[in-house]
């Protein structure tokens, strides 16, 4: 006899599951540095396994990752000028909006609306 399956404690790779603990990964990543180019790291290596919807989200965070990096960076150039202090606390306003907007197109089993854009 075989035993039961037990659940996972992490989502398989290329799920929709797997996908919100990405999202999740990048909120966590606002208070634990570097958590978020884990979940970057995460989404980047099982893009390739999922499904269209899931690859959609993956393709959304992954874009995000990398808008939110550069922005952070101009903001920082910035923060000479103390202009760049406005630019950062902006940036985590758009980080968090956008990631919840992908929140929720995946709990409604959409893809993410307008994943190429660099504004809200």
């Amino acid at each position: 006899m075989s035993e039961p399956a037990r659940p996972r404690l992490i989502p398989a790779p290329g799920t929709p599951g797997h996908a919100r603990l990405v999202y999740w990964g990048f909120l966590l990543g606002l208070v634990l540095p570097g958590m978020n180019f884990i979940a970057a790291g995460l989404a980047a290596l099982a893009r390739k396994r999922a499904d269209t919807l899931t690859a959609a989200h993956y393709h959304n965070q992954l874009s995000l990752f990398t808008r939110s990096v550069v922005y952070v960076l101009t903001g920082l150039v910035f923060t000479y000028f103390l202009f760049g202090v406005v630019i950062i606390m902006a940036v985590i306003i758009w980080y968090i909006l956008r990631i919840r907007k992908g929140l929720q197109a995946l709990k409604a089993g959409e893809p993410p609306v307008n994943p190429e854009s660099w504004t809200f």
